[in-house]
């Protein structure tokens, strides 16, 4: 039952995607909050991985906790990835190696599904290209002792209920941010994170119902 949806996200992926509609549902009121502008003369590659596995027979998606660091994401929840490297053929490439580095899975492990919408991150000058991947299994996932601090497994039914997706307001350099985020075990998922999977959700959406064995499972952080 997981291979059809995978097929059928695959055909969905192939076509007409969302976009910045979808994206901004889940969008800060500001996004720039650095106290330097954004100069797109110097924009850097970069690519993100949704990877969606098996676990207790439903669909996960591995987050990660960034630790606390001096750069824009410190302490952010994020999906596994990173800056394209010279070595990188492509920006596929870069996810996939980037998941391997951090979380442990290896790209041979993975199946691409396809890829969403490119995201602009002001904060870090970086343009995001996300990739789905799936793994039929649950993978035994290794965080990085350098870049994770955990990870964080994410039902994807869970992501799809609207309750899930909660607000917060706070200062952030002077800047008063409202921003929608998704509450997975009181970690907050917001910004670019949750732009992108705002439009994976929107395009699930349009689908058949995910396949889903027991409700029973209990997700929560992996530590290194």
């Amino acid at each position: 039952m997981f291979d059809h949806f995978i097929y059928l996200l695959q055909q969905k992926l192939e076509g007409d995607l969302p976009g910045a509609v979808a994206q901004n549902k889940m969008s800060p009121n500001v996004r720039l909050t650095s106290n330097t502008l954004a100069n797109y003369s110097t924009t850097r590659e970069s690519g993100v991985l949704i990877l969606l596995y098996i676990k207790n027979n439903e669909l996960y998606i591995p987050f990660i906790q960034r630790p606390e660091y001096k750069g824009a994401h410190s302490a952010q929840v994020s999906l596994p990835g990173g800056k394209f490297e010279p070595y990188d053929n492509t920006l596929k490439d870069t996810a996939l190696r980037e998941t391997w580095e951090e979380i442990g899975v290896k790209p041979d492990r993975m199946q691409i599904v396809g890829n969403l919408s490119p995201i602009y991150i002001p904060n870090s000058n970086f343009n995001v290209m996300p990739y789905v991947a799936y793994v039929a299994e649950c993978p035994t996932f290794t965080p990085d002792a350098f870049e994770v601090d955990y990870i964080i497994e994410a039902k994807l039914l869970e992501l799809m209920a609207p309750e899930t997706v909660q607000t917060f307001v706070k200062n952030i350099n002077g800047h008063t941010i409202k921003a929608p985020f998704f509450n997975i075990n009181n970690c907050k998922i917001w910004g670019a994170t949750a732009m992108i999977i705002s439009e994976l959700k929107e395009i699930i959406r349009t689908m058949e119902a995910i396949p889903s064995g027991s409700c029973n499972a209990q997700n929560g952080p992996i530590y290194r």
